[in-house]
């Protein structure tokens, strides 16, 4: 597993991105919430999407999971939560929380858990998303917000491309002058449809709803061949206890 060079870059860059994508969540959680609900934010960064949730929800209940400790203090420091230093692909680690939160917020996490392939990087994303679940009570929310980019073959393109650049540099490259995601960190981006067969792969957790919500194509992505960006909002609702293992058949089912 390559995290750990991921972990490194936030650790060291401690980036904040914009809370926008996560507005739809909010909404949603405003209509679903109730007196003394608890909510969990799994690989929080800096704290800004828990501040957002904290100043415009009813939650006061919050917490924030992370890898990297100057993230966390970051956090601390921002919103005045609980923090938990720790992977949610550290099965023992996440045993110790128990089924305690009403909502888990899993955002943009998902396409920096990286493997040595991108099949070892699927099943590491499954694994988090499993592993998400067992942090929320019966009858608990979970909300997968994930950036998705089209074709998928594109994608399988960049993780080739980056795994190269990472070997040269630890930054980002700029081209034209301008950000792009190509350099530090290695990523592996999921199309809508990919993220759904995970879910499936995974049982006794049922889908509300897919929220979708198209962005602009820069010149620089059409140039990349990207045809379609969005952000991808997906509402699970856990049904009930499930074992740690995938389901049979969901190695075919992730290919």
């Amino acid at each position: 597993m390559r995290n750990s060079g991921t972990v490194d870059y936030f650790e060291k860059n401690t980036p904040e991105y914009s809370v926008n994508r996560i507005s739809h969540a909010v909404r949603v959680i405003n209509r679903l919430c109730w007196e003394n609900a608890s909510l969990v934010d799994i690989g929080c960064g800096t704290g800004n999407i828990l501040e957002f949730i904290k100043d415009r929800t009813p939650l006061q209940n919050i917490c924030g999971i992370d890898v990297s400790p100057n993230c966390l203090a970051k956090t601390e420091d921002k919103v005045g939560c609980k923090t938990f230093l720790g992977s949610i692909l550290d099965s023992d680690f996440v045993k110790t929380f128990g089924a305690r939160y009403d909502f888990g917020i899993l955002a943009a996490v998902l396409h920096h858990l990286v493997g040595k392939t991108r099949e070892e990087s699927r099943h590491l994303a499954l694994s988090a998303i499993r592993n998400s679940l067992t942090l929320l009570r019966d009858s608990g929310y979970l909300f997968i917000i994930e950036p998705v980019f089209y074709p998928p073959f594109v994608m399988d393109l960049l993780f080739s491309v980056k795994e190269f650049i990472t070997t040269l540099t630890s930054k980002r490259v700029e081209i034209l002058g301008k950000w792009n995601n190509i350099g530090a960190p290695l990523v592996s981006y999921y199309t809508i449809e990919q993220l759904t067969k995970m879910i499936r792969c995974i049982g006794h957790c049922e889908i509300l709803e897919i929220e979708i919500e198209e962005r602009n194509l820069t010149t620089l992505l059409r140039l990349a061949l990207i045809r379609r960006r969005s952000d991808v909002t997906i509402i699970l609702k856990k049904t009930g206890h499930f074992s740690s293992s995938p389901r049979s058949g969901c190695a075919e089912l992730m290919q």
